[in-house]
């Protein structure tokens, strides 16, 4: 099997912030908007060896190799698919080889022009389960392009393998 490292990096950006002093009133935080995205590709590879990767892809040559990566040994198209980054940008998320049956999700996506949130729903295999092929989650999504900082918040669910008693 080959492996690759995947250098995993958050986007940086954001504005300067103070602190408000006791006698400021502070206005209430207004509630973070749901960002649409679209599925590119949701899926597991057998038999590949790979890191965790939290990417935020907003060029089409960093697209094109990071999908050569993610489908490395798969029956997935070579070409990646097509977004348009003066529109739009990519987000990927891998979960490390994993021994089983496992699945990573891109749940929501909230925020607003200077930052964004995502939610991630990691469910790696329990420790009961029993698997012949190693394999690697991923989920790519497309989503309107920010220029802003992204943070990635996971929730871990191991999924059970044996049958509900």
């Amino acid at each position: 099997m080959m492996g690759f490292l995947a250098v995993a990096f958050f986007a940086c950006g954001g504005r300067e912030s103070r602190a408000a002093s006791p006698s400021e009133p502070q206005a209430p935080a207004a509630p973070a908007a749901a960002v649409a995205f679209t599925t590119l590709a949701q899926t597991a590879v057998p038999g590949q060896n790979g890191l965790e990767l939290r990417e935020v892809i907003r060029d089409t040559a960093t697209w094109n190799q990071i999908w050569a990566s993610l489908r490395q040994g798969s029956a997935l198209p070579a070409a990646a698919p097509a977004v348009d980054f003066t529109k739009d940008m990519v987000l990927v998320a891998a979960l490390p080889t994993q021994s089983c049956v496992s699945q990573v999700t891109i749940r929501s996506i909230t925020g607003d022009a200077t930052n964004l949130r995502v939610d991630l729903l990691e469910e790696p295999a329990s420790p009961d389960c029993k698997c012949i092929t190693a394999q690697r989650p991923f989920h790519a999504v497309r989503l309107a392009r920010s220029e802003g900082a992204v943070q990635f918040f996971a929730t871990v669910t191991p999924k059970g393998c044996s049958p509900p008693a």
